[in-house]
């Protein structure tokens, strides 16, 4: 065997190391698999854009739905427009949509420094932890939320 350090992969190489996790995980969980791979499975995007009185974007989500699912990657809201409701009113539009595409749950990921009181004020759940993820002593939480 030959071992080697590789600063960067080629497409070549990353599906050389994944086609062997992906035939792991559908022979011990075969149901799930074949039933995200069915077109209606497949994630869908939830997305909201802000607009101020100029058009220009001053905020915004970017989500997506899969199976009971409302994955939150990113919200955020310029500074000068915080504070007016507009992050709550974005994740409760998501929340609703969400809803409306049967999602029964919700999952947020954000720093210490970022918003944690806001999504627990919302509603959220801290389900978990990482201690220092960014190595300079900051805190990643990990909330979910029952939407039904």
């Amino acid at each position: 065997m030959d071992f080697q350090l590789i600063a960067g992969l080629d497409d070549t190489q990353r599906e050389a190391i994944g086609v062997h996790l992906r035939g792991y995980n559908r022979a011990q969980n075969p149901v799930y698999y074949q039933a995200r791979d069915l077109p209606e499975n497949a994630p869908r995007p939830l997305n909201y854009l802000v607009y101020d009185a100029e058009g220009v974007i001053i905020g915004g989500l970017i989500a997506e739905t899969q199976f009971d699912w409302l994955k939150i990657s990113i919200m955020a809201v310029a500074e000068h427009a915080r504070r007016r409701g507009i992050g709550g009113r974005l994740i409760a539009l998501a929340e609703q949509e969400a809803k409306a595409r049967r999602c029964r749950h919700a999952y947020v990921d954000t720093m210490d420094y970022q918003a944690p009181d806001f999504y627990h004020k919302l509603g959220y759940q801290l389900v978990g932890k990482l201690e220092n993820w960014d190595s300079h002593g900051h805190t990643k939480c990990f909330f979910t939320k029952q939407l039904a």
